[in-house]
């Protein structure tokens, strides 16, 4: 029963999804430049601070404890090539979605949730306004495109972070730390990491924007499709990562 009504739901929220990626593609050629612009700064790129703070201490935390575990196996000059692959194809990504999914996420669900209890969605509607072009497609482009940079700052601030403790902890120069994680990395690692980011940011994107333009009566319904948003799509970011990794790791043979 649990099961059925599991499945049942993933696939609303998946048709949901799918409708406002379509709405979404439809009202992008005709916005306004300058909203695009601004909703990437107001709901991505305002969360550069947090994410680059974030992901320089995940780096320092990853090269840490990678350092104690492969120092018992004597192969402590390896710490560079783990934290650089790891952090690339993997943690960058996930943990930049899971906070732009709390920031974002929840952004769009309360912005576009208030413009639908304040009925401005019906007045603008009664006017012929687009809400597609005018509401949607900056939001959801804005947010895609800000996930991937934001995924591409954690990945340059990781590695600083993962550098700066791991030459400290094992002892080897940064240079020598820099030249293993280069030569470690391919361009089919960051090729992975940036696909999963573009795939975590239309899933936020989406979300928020069905959640928020769902119908409401009170600020308390408001207040739980907010938060609905904001579990949904951070649930949904980990169940993708699984299945995206999957299929390109199978693609890859």
């Amino acid at each position: 029963m649990q099961i059925g009504r599991a499945i049942a739901t993933f696939g609303h929220e998946s048709r949901c999804l799918a409708l406002v990626l379509g709405r979404a593609a439809r009202g992008l050629p005709g916005a306004p430049r300058g909203s695009v612009i601004g909703q990437l700064g107001t709901l991505a790129l305002s969360a550069l601070p947090l994410v680059g703070i974030a992901a320089l201490f995940a780096g320092m935390v990853i090269a840490l404890q990678t350092s104690v575990q492969l120092a018992r196996l004597g192969s402590g000059h390896l710490v560079a090539d783990v934290v650089s692959v790891s952090l690339v194809r993997e943690l960058a990504p996930i943990f930049t979605a899971l906070l732009m999914a709390g920031k974002a996420g929840a952004g769009l669900a309360s912005e576009l949730g208030m413009v639908v209890l304040s009925g401005q969605a019906q007045a603008m509607r009664a006017l012929s306004i687009d809400i597609d072009r005018e509401l949607i497609a900056p939001r959801v482009f804005a947010v895609i495109a800000g996930t991937v940079l934001l995924t591409m700052a954690a990945i340059l601030l990781g590695l600083l972070g993962g550098m700066l403790l791991g030459a400290a902890q094992v002892g080897i120069s940064p240079v020598h730390y820099l030249n293993r994680a280069i030569d470690a990395l391919a361009p089919i690692d960051f090729a992975v990491g940036l696909i999963k980011s573009l795939g975590f940011g239309i899933i936020i994107a989406s979300l928020g924007c069905s959640w928020g333009l769902k119908a409401k009566t009170d600020a308390s319904e408001l207040g739980r499709h907010t938060m609905n948003a904001v579990v949904l799509a951070s649930f949904v970011v980990l169940v993708s990562d699984h299945i995206m990794t999957s299929l390109i790791e199978a693609s890859l043979g």
